[in-house]
């Protein structure tokens, strides 16, 4: 099975999904950017822990931020409004999902959403989690999704 993957400007690769800033550990059976259970997942984030140096685990998001968000060059979010959440999963075709989380002033506001082959997020000093792993603060990064560039051989049941 060939699946996408995303490439950041530091040759950071994230297999599975990215969150900015790093949020509580997600179950490793749940893609939560669309709530759909995939099995190999799991798997490649236990590759992921077991290849990635041991780092100490990173304190919550300390709340909103401010982010520039673009997608294949395209602003979806700037620095004039803040952020809870950002959240990049490889989706299909060799495009990722992207969901902003808007911070909320009274009413809840609506996640903003788009599918991009090239995710820039840049502002003030930030985290981020790529798979198991924190990196960061950086003041901007870029990632590109490699489409077909890993494949993963599971036995059969």
């Amino acid at each position: 099975r060939r699946m996408d993957l995303m490439v950041d400007d530091r040759d950071g690769v994230v297999l599975g999904a990215l969150r900015i800033p790093p949020l509580g550990a997600a179950s490793p059976e749940r893609d939560s950017a669309d709530g759909v259970t995939h099995p190999w997942l799991r798997t490649c984030r236990s590759l992921v822990r077991t290849l990635a140096p041991a780092r100490p685990p990173a304190a919550p998001g300390s709340g909103p931020t401010r982010l520039r968000v673009e997608v294949d060059g395209e602003t979806l979010v700037d620095l004039h409004q803040s952020v809870e959440a950002v959240s990049v999963v490889p989706g299909t075709s060799g495009t990722a999902h992207v969901e902003v989380r808007p911070a909320s002033v009274g009413a809840e506001a609506s996640p903003l959403s788009a599918e991009a082959r090239t995710i820039t997020v840049s502002g003030a000093h930030f985290r981020y989690r790529a798979d198991a792993a924190v990196s960061g603060p950086v003041r901007t990064r870029t990632w590109e999704v490699r489409e077909a560039a890993w494949g993963l051989t599971l036995p059969a049941r």
